[in-house]
């Protein structure tokens, strides 16, 4: 049986910031309904990876393809058309501080999608009521808590039909006891099928919610596989000890809450 086509591929990524390499060849593949979760130590390339993905930052080698068509970034409809069916979120939520939740989530609707206003606010209503926001469309990201703007950007991103999420440390910024909100929307998409890529350090979110974690260290990927192998069984030693430092801070920081 031939195994179905890979929404999003990339092959062979090497990235460099002032000639020290910072993602040194990453192959990967994201198929329809895939939850993949990015581990490793701070300076991985974990971040940047997702940078790369969703064409923010150049790389120097290799190619990332959607439904095996090969993106040029040089080709602006090709790559406006590209970030539109692969949505990005972001740690510090990224909206617009003088536009309102419901303005933050039509205006891509508006100016890329070229939807008319009123239905394009009938769609953005939707989305923040998918995210739990109704009652907080007409506020402004200054009157909302961290978790409401975060929930305001995925709205926007989800607005756009996206085929894939990338979803960089989403909870990062978030007080902890904001952090399970964002958490539920999340859960949310995946139960619906969306495919994600979620770069994060909560490691029992991970193992809940991923069906394949890769863990990255100085550019590379060095083991992948389903959350029970990776976090329990990993075959590196290095991979064993990062999970066990994770969780035992994970753990750490559930009893003292």
């Amino acid at each position: 049986m031939t195994r179905p086509t890979p929404i999003l591929r990339l092959l062979d990524i090497h990235k460099s910031y002032a000639g020290q390499p910072v993602l040194k060849g990453i192959s990967l593949d994201l198929y329809r309904g895939d939850i993949k979760v990015i581990i490793g130590p701070s300076g991985s390339g974990k971040s940047t990876l997702l940078h790369c993905i969703n064409f923010l930052v150049s790389f120097e080698k290799g190619r990332i393809r959607l439904w095996d068509q090969e993106i040029d970034p040089s080709n602006k409809p090709e790559l406006y058309a590209y970030r539109q069916k692969v949505g990005m979120i972001f740690q510090d939520f990224n909206l617009f501080d003088h536009l309102t939740a419901i303005d933050n989530v039509q205006i891509g609707l508006v100016r890329v999608k070229k939807i008319a206003k009123r239905e394009a606010r009938e769609r953005a209503l939707a989305e923040l009521a998918r995210v739990g926001l109704s009652e907080h469309a007409h506020k402004y990201p200054a009157e909302l808590s961290g978790g409401q703007k975060q929930r305001v950007s995925i709205a926007r991103a989800l607005a756009m039909d996206p085929e894939v999420m990338l979803l960089d440390e989403p909870t990062s910024a978030l007080d902890p006891e904001l952090i399970g909100e964002v958490h539920a929307v999340i859960r949310d998409l995946a139960a619906g099928g969306m495919t994600m890529a979620l770069v994060t350090h909560e490691i029992g979110f991970a193992a809940a919610l991923a069906n394949e974690i890769l863990f990255m260290e100085n550019g590379v990927i060095l083991e992948q596989g389903p959350p029970a192998t990776i976090l329990s069984h990993a075959k590196l030693d290095r991979t064993r000890e990062f999970c066990a430092k994770i969780a035992r801070l994970h753990t750490a920081g559930r009893d003292a809450a």
